[in-house]
């Protein structure tokens, strides 16, 4: 709306303020701002651009997705985040449960004391991050994620569980590829190519999060995953 409504207003003054100069510069500078807000937000933060992924999203629409996980999952509710985007992609109802900063322990937590009143058709979750900068090993990591994996099946028994693997990340500034996953029968196997052009292309300056380029990333592996594999 933000980069449609000049380019509206600006149709508007050029059309019935032909007679007028005035109206008319102003429906030229209306254009100019619509065009330039609609370049920054859907190219240069990339919040439209996965809407340009081709896939059959009519097998998915009407299921239910829980979203379960840290600050990933938390921030992929916001406008250029992950789920929003594959609300949008796939028009399918969403519930996250999640904490910034949770370890796969806390995530437990969240899940046994949970209120929702909603039935997921699949749950997307993922941890871990905060784990490994918290000094837990790779094993213990894995071993911690599959206790969560276990809560979520006795929780949702129903439900299919897809659980996004680490993505490639820096710790104590050094670059971390994490490579042990939980022990599911579905996986979103590695979502990227090269690691370290991953991490230089899909995430913020903390070396942690996902940008805008992230999210859209994978909201297109996991549109494709639920529309296609599963």
């Amino acid at each position: 709306m933000v980069s449609i409504l000049p380019l509206v207003l600006s149709a508007i003054f050029l059309y019935f303020g032909r007679k007028s100069l005035n109206y008319q510069m102003l429906g030229a500078i209306l254009l100019i701002v619509g065009i330039g807000i609609g370049s920054v937000l859907h190219l240069r933060w990339d919040s439209y651009s996965i809407h340009f992924y081709k896939i059959d999203a009519e097998n998915s629409e009407g299921n239910k997705i829980l979203f379960i996980g840290d600050s990933i999952t938390a921030e992929g509710n916001r406008p250029r985040g992950f789920i929003t985007k594959l609300e949008s992609l796939l028009q399918v109802e969403t519930e996250t449960i999640c904490a910034k900063g949770a370890t796969s322990v806390q995530i437990i937590s969240l899940v046994e004391s949970n209120t929702l009143n909603f039935r997921p058709d699949y749950i997307i979750a993922q941890s871990g991050i905060n784990d490994l900068i918290n000094g837990l090993t790779e094993k213990e990591t894995k071993n911690a994620q599959n206790k969560l994996l276990e809560t979520i099946h006795t929780t949702f028994p129903s439900a299919i569980v897809l659980f996004i693997p680490i993505h490639p990340f820096f710790k104590e500034k050094n670059f971390f590829i994490p490579s042990n996953r939980p022990s599911t029968k579905i996986h979103l196997y590695s979502w990227w190519e090269s690691p370290k052009k991953f991490a230089q292309d899909y995430l913020v300056k903390d070396g942690i999060h996902l940008n805008a380029k992230g999210h859209t990333l994978l909201g297109q592996n996991l549109a494709h995953q639920l529309t296609v594999n599963i």
